[in-house]
């Protein structure tokens, strides 16, 4: 290998890593920006976090989450088509109807939120 294709390989390698890590910061912005918009998230890690931002109209993704966010929820009941929550239902199995169905929408930390506002 002459030097010349050495050179263009490290020069490649550069761009390849500045590219990556304005990625990350642009990844780390944004998930700054949801954990903001519900505090919450702050206590889960970043790969709970995106997974929940990926799925949120994904239930059994958002069942597996929500012991993290909320002390007393363990899972939720969901309505048959999975676009309203019904009930909290504790690790004890105690179900708690909900006074106000909430509706489950795109943004995930917006249905969160008024999940923690009628809980």
């Amino acid at each position: 290998m002459n030097l010349a294709a050495i050179a263009g390989i490290k020069d490649t390698l550069e761009t390849i890593l500045d590219q990556l890590e304005r990625c990350q910061k642009a990844l780390n912005d944004f998930l700054e920006e949801k954990r903001g918009k519900f505090p919450r998230f702050y206590f889960l890690g970043d790969d709970d976090l995106l997974e929940i931002l990926g799925q949120s109209q994904n239930a059994a993704v958002i069942q597996m989450h929500l012991k993290k966010l909320f002390a007393g929820i363990n899972k939720v009941e969901f309505n048959k088509d999975t676009t309203q929550i019904l009930a909290m239902i504790s690790s004890a199995e105690e179900v708690v109807p909900l006074r106000e169905k909430i509706q489950v929408e795109e943004l995930v930390e917006n249905w969160l939120s008024v999940l923690s506002k009628v809980m």
